[in-house]
């Protein structure tokens, strides 16, 4: 089984300590604790203030692309983002640009006992946060400096990565459900089409957002990919995230939208991608919360 999703940079510790003190002093000496590791980000909680550092060469300077943004953004959205209040800079010991925001609380939908109530319950929070996010202007974005989308590659391909992934969950104890989810994704749907572009968060999973006490959403986080571009990227959580019967609930809110099919497709191509992931982190929550999604997408 492959790895790719391993950092390629170790932020250990003692790594995030030196960074931290040495260019935000006001810091120094509060206590340092790491939190759950992202594809592109290893992430240290220093008091109230939540550090991404790169840990992947590829995304150095991604996670400050979009500062300004987030700063805009903020007052216009319904849920709580992360609001950047430190810039890190790259030094000789470390090549990546990281980015400090203030400490959001809440659980991951994976940490948390949810019910089919709670998860129905969310729908009409997440179609009205969407919904005001993909009707924003997204010209004006672009003097925040966001951009057109980079390219995530066809539905087709998606369908192709997926094979690698079954084949890298053959011998596990989810190969069925694998297999099933693979079988699905045969028949790619239709691209997007140019007109269908709207500002989006770009990656929002399960693994993106954050809920509070009594398991109602509360955040979202983790905006690395916001851009001009396809909705089925912010829409994959109704097919995994959701029960199928809150899906009409959801859309009743959100309004039409012809992007449904290519988000279920994305539904199942990340499931199968963070299943495998969790699988080697043993990553017992999360992997149980990609095979929910997962079962959640098949299901008409």
């Amino acid at each position: 089984m492959s790895h790719t999703w391993q950092g390629s940079l170790d932020v250990n510790a003692s790594l995030a300590r030196s960074l931290i003190n040495s260019q935000f002093p006001e810091l120094a000496g509060r206590e340092l604790a790491q939190l759950r590791a992202g594809w592109d980000h290893a992430v240290w909680r220093c008091g109230d203030i939540v550090f991404r550092f790169p840990h992947q060469t590829g995304s150095l300077d991604l996670a400050r692309r979009s500062v300004q943004a987030l700063q805009q953004l903020a007052p216009k959205l319904p849920l709580r983002i992360p609001i950047p209040t430190h810039q890190g800079t790259p030094t000789p010991a470390y090549p990546g640009h990281f980015v400090g925001y203030r400490w959001l609380a809440g659980w991951l939908p994976a940490d948390l006992p949810l019910t089919t109530s709670d998860r129905t319950r969310a729908a009409s929070t997440l179609a009205g946060f969407l919904h005001v996010l993909h009707k924003l202007e997204w010209a004006e974005s672009r003097s925040w400096g966001v951009a057109a989308a980079s390219d995530k590659g066809s539905m087709a391909l998606r369908s192709e990565k997926a094979r690698k992934r079954v084949q890298q969950l053959a011998d596990t104890g989810w190969a069925r459900l694998a297999a099933d989810a693979l079988q699905a994704m045969e028949r790619p749907p239709a691209e997007a089409l140019a007109g269908e572009a709207c500002l989006v968060h770009g990656d929002l999973h399960a693994g993106q957002v954050l809920l509070d006490s009594n398991h109602n959403l509360a955040a979202v986080l983790d905006w690395d990919e916001l851009a001009i571009g396809d909705p089925a990227f912010d829409l994959i959580m109704v097919y995994s995230f959701l029960p199928p019967s809150a899906r009409e609930d959801f859309w009743r809110i959100y309004g039409s939208c012809k992007a449904a099919a290519r988000a279920r497709h994305l539904a199942l191509s990340y499931g199968l991608a963070i299943l495998v992931q969790a699988i080697h982190s043993h990553d017992e929550a999360l992997r149980e919360e990609a095979a929910f999604g997962l079962k959640n997408a098949l299901a008409d």
